[in-house]
């Protein structure tokens, strides 16, 4: 709808607008009497100033403008928001007032945290089943390392053919080809003899073995599992907490205000005119 203004009619556009009354409006004014809106407007308390619109003051008593009032009040800030879901999942959703979303994504950590323990227990256990299986079927000594754990895992026995100590022998000959004192050191060094050898009680137990392992393995990698899940958590809650924070503010801007923009135009005879257009919400 567009009217021509007139300094009654600017008063009066003042005082509506004041009160908030109407929804939305364009107005369309020749060049010349923009110029008296402007004026109206400005005494009335109100700015034209595009950037500020009417939800700005118009000049103070000292001639310069007042800022405009924070329509953010109560605004959440979307990176505070995501440091503190990095923390805590969960918890950057209730600072922005998602608390379902909040809730959900807590519970989400704690069962992620819960598996983590429950197969960090599960593993620790079942490498003292193959620990101890060895020991019983193989004759290993307790206590022994995790390195010498891995071997008796690739060779059913200390010595003989196809034993540890055979391929040891062998590695010697290929790095010392021509060195045999060189040899005989490394296969000092490397070899397993006396009561560090071993030998599996049969082939079946020896596959026994190997699956005890695989199940500790599994363990363990269900429990790296988690912690990735923990980290994935972390970056889905920082995202959507970031995300709501942004839809709160968005939600704060979109309470009631005015603003008033002014854009030159042109008519059909190419005369320049000024169009003023006043959105308001509520």
């Amino acid at each position: 709808m567009g009217w021509r203004m007139n300094r009654t009619v600017t008063a009066l556009l003042t005082i509506a607008l004041l009160m908030s009354g109407a929804a939305s409006a364009a107005l369309t004014v020749d060049h010349s009497r923009a110029r008296s809106a402007r004026a109206g407007l400005e005494m009335s308390g109100l700015s034209l100033n595009e950037t500020q619109g009417l939800a700005g003051p118009g000049p103070s008593g000292d001639g310069r403008r007042t800022s405009a009032p924070d329509l953010g009040t109560g605004s959440k800030n979307p990176m505070v928001a995501l440091l503190m879901s990095v923390v805590l999942p969960g918890w950057g959703e209730m600072y922005t007032g998602n608390n379902g979303r909040g809730r959900a994504f807590m519970a989400a950590e704690g069962a992620i945290w819960i598996g983590y323990v429950s197969f960090g227990i599960q593993s620790s256990m079942r490498e003292d089943d193959y620990r101890e299986f060895a020991s019983v079927f193989a004759g290993v000594p307790q206590g022994s390392t995790s390195e010498y754990y891995q071997d008796i895992a690739d060779y059913i026995s200390s010595e003989g053919e196809d034993s540890y100590n055979e391929g040891i022998r062998s590695e010697a000959r290929s790095l010392y080809p021509d060195d045999l004192d060189a040899q005989s050191d490394y296969f000092a060094q490397h070899g397993y003899f006396g009561d560090a050898g071993w030998e599996w009680e049969s082939r079946t137990r020896f596959s026994e073995y190997l699956d005890l392992r695989h199940s500790e393995a599994l363990s363990r990698q269900n429990a790296f599992h988690m912690l990735g899940l923990a980290v994935l958590n972390r970056a889905i809650s920082g995202i959507d907490s970031a995300w709501m924070a942004r839809r709160h503010n968005l939600g704060l801007k979109s309470e009631p205000h005015a603003r008033l923009f002014v854009a030159p135009v042109m008519d059909d005879n190419g005369s320049l005119g000024s169009q003023v257009t006043i959105e308001m919400t509520f």
